[in-house]
C-alpha cells in the first residue's frame, strides 16, 4: 500500500515534465530580457545639440546692437559687407577656436561677426574653422594734391592763382583765415592778400582718413608812390606866396609841416604857404606797410637881409634801433636865434650857434635847426636819421 500510495501515476508524471519545460523556458526568456532593461536604463541621452538638430535647432547669431558683418575675421577687412541690426539673426557656419569671431550667412554670401557683440545659441558642433590671411593693406592716396600758388610772391595790388588737382576723393575744402570753403577736386581760386598769408587744402580720401596741404603767398611790403611833391614856385620875395602840391594813393595817411605845425591831410591835395626866409616843408607819407617815408621841398626868400650860413647834419644818418649818433651845427653870419627841433615829438630847444647833441631816436626822425635871421625870415637847415630794427645781441 505504501509503494501504491507512494507510487505515482503515469498521468501525473507527464503534467510534470510539461511544467517543468515552462518554468524553465520562462527562466531563459527572463534571463536576455533583464540585461536589455538594464541597458536602457543607462543609456546617457543624446546629444542636445543632435537632438536640437533633429528638432530644427540652427547654430544663431543675434546682434546686441548693430554689428557690422566683414568679408573676414578683423577689422581690417575694409570696408564692411554688411550690417546686422538690434535683433537681427544669421546662422553660423563656422568659427575662430577662440570664439571671437563666428562666420556666419549674410545673404548669398558668407561674412563675419566679431563675437562679443553678438548673443549665441546651438553652438555646440559648430566647427573650428582656419583663420585666413588678412588683406592686404590698401594702397595709399598720395599726401599730394598738386596745391600752387602763381606766383607765390606778390606785390598789392597784385593778386595770385591758386589751383589744385585731385581725383577719387570724398572731399576737398579750401580753408583761410578761419574761413573754409568745399571747393572741387580740379579747381582754381584767385587771391588778393595784402599781407603774407598761408592757405590751407584739406582732403578727405573715401575711406574717411584726410590730410591737408599748405601754401603761401608772401606779400612784399608796398611802397607808396612818389608823391610827386612840388611847388608852383620855388622862389620868391619875402613874404610873397607859392602853392605846395603833391599826389600819392594806396597809402595809410599823410602829413604835411611847415615848419612849426602838422597836419593831416589828403593823398591828392595842395597848401599855400608864404614864407618870409627861404624855408624847406615835408610830407610824410605812411605807407601800407606801417613805414613812414619824409618827402622835402625847400622854397627860397630872395631879398632882404643877407642869409647866416648854416651848417647842421648827423654823423650817422642810418642807426639800428637803440643805438645813439650826435647832431652838429655851426651857425655864422648875422641872426637872431637858433633853435633845434624834434619832429617826431614836436619839441623846440633853443641853443647856441655852434654845438652838438647826442640823439637816440626809436623811430626814424628827422631834425630842424632853425635860425631866425636879423630880418625876421627863418632858415631851416634839416637832418634825417632812419632808424631799422635793432640787430642780434653781441656775444660778451
Amino acid at each position: 500500500m505504501n509503494d501504491t500510495n507512494n507510487s505515482s501515476s503515469p498521468g501525473s508524471l507527464a503534467r510534470s515534465s510539461a511544467f517543468a519545460r515552462l518554468a524553465l523556458l520562462a527562466s531563459l526568456v527572463l534571463s536576455v530580457a533583464m540585461p536589455v532593461v538594464l541597458l536602457v536604463g543607462t543609456q546617457p541621452p543624446a546629444s542636445a545639440t543632435a537632438l536640437g538638430q533633429a528638432q530644427g535647432c540652427v547654430p544663431t547669431v543675434i546682434a546686441y546692437g548693430q554689428v557690422n558683418v566683414r568679408s573676414g575675421p578683423s577689422t581690417q577687412f575694409e570696408p564692411p559687407i554688411g550690417t546686422l541690426f538690434p535683433g537681427q539673426t544669421a546662422q553660423v557656419t563656422g568659427r575662430l577656436s577662440d570664439n571671437s569671431w563666428y562666420r556666419v550667412v549674410f545673404g548669398n554670401r558668407e561674412g563675419w561677426v566679431f563675437g562679443q557683440i553678438v548673443q549665441t545659441s546651438c553652438m555646440q558642433n559648430v566647427p573650428v574653422v582656419p583663420n585666413p590671411p588678412l588683406p592686404p593693406g590698401p594702397t595709399p592716396i598720395p599726401n599730394q594734391a598738386n596745391f600752387v600758388a602763381t606766383p607765390k610772391v606778390i606785390t598789392p595790388p597784385q593778386c595770385s592763382t591758386l589751383s589744385w588737382n585731385i581725383t577719387e576723393v570724398a572731399g576737398v575744402w579750401l580753408i583761410s583765415g578761419g574761413y573754409q570753403e568745399g571747393v572741387g577736386g580740379v579747381d582754381s581760386r584767385t587771391v588778393c592778400p595784402t599781407t603774407t598769408t598761408a592757405y590751407t587744402l584739406l582732403v578727405q580720401r573715401r575711406d574717411g582718413t584726410t590730410y591737408q596741404q599748405s601754401v603761401t603767398i608772401n606779400v612784399n611790403s608796398p611802397q607808396p608812390n612818389d608823391p610827386n611833391f612840388r611847388a608852383d614856385a620855388y622862389s620868391v620875395n619875402p613874404g610873397s606866396c607859392t602853392t605846395l602840391r603833391w599826389n600819392v594813393s594806396d597809402v595809410r595817411a599823410v602829413f604835411f609841416w611847415d615848419g612849426g605845425n602838422q597836419q593831416g591831410v589828403g593823398g591828392n591835395d595842395s597848401r599855400q604857404v608864404c614864407p618870409l626866409n627861404t624855408s624847406t616843408y615835408r610830407l610824410q607819407v605812411i605807407g601800407r606797410d606801417g613805414v613812414s617815408r619824409d618827402y622835402f621841398l625847400t622854397i627860397t626868400v630872395t631879398g632882404g637881409a643877407p642869409a647866416p650860413n648854416v651848417n647842421f647834419y648827423a654823423e650817422s644818418s642810418s642807426l639800428p634801433r637803440g643805438q645813439c649818433t650826435n647832431l652838429r651845427w655851426q651857425v655864422s653870419g648875422q641872426f637872431n636865434a637858433v633853435l633845434l627841433i624834434d619832429s617826431s615829438v614836436n619839441a623846440t630847444t633853443v641853443v647856441g650857434p655852434n654845438g652838438d647833441i647826442k640823439v637816440c631816436p626809436n623811430q626814424s626822425v628827422t631834425y630842424i635847426l632853425r635860425v631866425t635871421g636879423i630880418d625876421g625870415r627863418l632858415y631851416d637847415s634839416a637832418a634825417q636819421v632812419t632808424v631799422s630794427a635793432a640787430g642780434p645781441t653781441p656775444i660778451p
